[in-house]
């Protein structure tokens, strides 16, 4: 939800006007964000293509939520032709801008509260396809999904019950009143932050359990705490509220504007966020482009580390080369090769052999041009 004020459409007494203007700066930085989140689905759809993916619930949720926010940038570019920004004396001289104006923030409001409801339930979608073997995690996605169904209602329902009649948001001149706005908007935003950090935080606790190697558990983990971001502008979004409404309520075209362009940007910041996890088909096919792998080889040995990763060779035998993370990969056991102890790390499609250069020579092994080849499979390294 937006601002309930109805002060932003009265006029103004008559002052001298100024040439402060704070909208281009508003939507230049509103684009900014945009074509972030253009960036980030972009990226997302394209690792779906490499990993051969259907589309799914999530990708609509979340395509959706950029329909509703490219909307949402419209309405805000047109308020900025129409008084966002300005200080209010300046639009003395065209009064029909604030009933433009007044109207634009019911649209606001409406986008706004469905761009960010598209956007968690993306999110607690993808949590569901991601842990689907956490039975808590899995509650927890249904608790939350009802939350933000209930919060989109309870948000909806204020933005057209707040003033009586309906038309009294932006016509002053008919009769009517309008309740509470304050405390309308401070409830909306103060559950908007609850329900951000929920979200944020519901998948650290499956996530700490997971096996994998410490660093890149925590990475992910900051990955997916990302989201806090998000909760950081709901909690900016009050206090800039508070600042305003202590500025110059009858000047609130200007002194709010801030307040606008946090709301623009908050839910295609949270685009951007939502298609985080879903990239590492990309960064898998970077790390193996000869670039980076020109890169690698710049890298001294003894500052990376070494492993060993499989290939094909030309007889048809997996072979084993250096390269330099196990990450992603779960320790199965430890074996003696050339007097020297290795550990041997295994992945769905790939083993991996750490702690030397040299290989045992065994009925099955053998030492040919540094690599290190198996007869037999990833499977049989068991």
């Amino acid at each position: 939800m937006l601002q309930y004020r109805r002060q932003e459409v009265t006029m103004p007494p008559a002052a001298t006007t100024t040439d402060d203007n704070q909208g281009p700066m508003i939507i230049a930085v509103t684009a900014v964000f945009w074509a972030l989140a253009i960036i980030a689905l972009g990226l997302r759809f394209w690792a779906m293509t490499i990993r051969k993916r259907k589309i799914l619930v999530h990708d609509i949720l979340v395509l959706f939520a950029f329909i509703c926010s490219t909307a949402l940038f419209i309405c805000l570019i047109v308020s900025a032709e129409n008084g966002l920004g300005q200080h209010a004396v300046d639009l003395m001289a065209t009064p029909w801008k604030f009933t433009i104006f007044g109207k634009l923030l019911i649209a606001i409001q409406l986008l706004w509260c469905l761009a960010m409801t598209s956007v968690r339930l993306s999110i607690i979608n993808l949590y569901s396809h991601l842990f689907s073997s956490s039975q808590k995690l899995r509650i927890a996605c249904y608790v939350m999904t009802a939350v933000c169904a209930v919060w989109f209602i309870g948000d909806a329902l204020t933005v057209f019950l707040i003033c009586r009649p309906f038309n009294y948001n932006w016509d002053k001149t008919v009769d009517g009143s309008c309740g509470n706005v304050n405390a309308a908007y401070l409830s909306v935003h103060s559950t908007n932050f609850v329900v951000d950090s929920t979200i944020a935080l519901m998948p650290l606790p499956v996530l700490w359990k997971l096996s994998m190697p410490m660093r890149r558990k925590i990475g992910v983990m900051l990955m997916f705490g990302l989201g806090a971001t998000i909760c950081a502008i709901a909690v900016a979004r009050i206090a800039l509220y508070q600042l305003a409404l202590a500025y110059d309520q009858t000047d609130f075209t200007y002194s709010g504007s801030t307040l606008y362009l946090f709301t623009s940007i908050e839910p295609l910041l949270g685009i951007a966020l939502a298609c985080l996890p879903l990239l590492r088909p990309i960064g898998d096919r970077a790390s193996n482009s000869p670039i980076v792998s020109w890169v690698k080889d710049l890298v001294p040995s003894s500052l990376r580390g070494t492993s060993w990763s499989r290939s094909k060779n030309s007889s048809g035998n997996d072979r084993y080369i250096p390269t330099g993370s196990q990450e992603g990969f779960q320790q199965l056991t430890h074996v003696t090769i050339g007097g020297t102890e290795h550990k041997v790390w295994v992945a769905p499609n790939e083993v991996r052999v750490t702690g030397g250069q040299k290989a045992i020579r065994a009925a099955d092994k053998k030492w040919q041009d540094g690599s290190f080849e198996m007869v037999s499979n990833a499977s049989t390294a068991r």
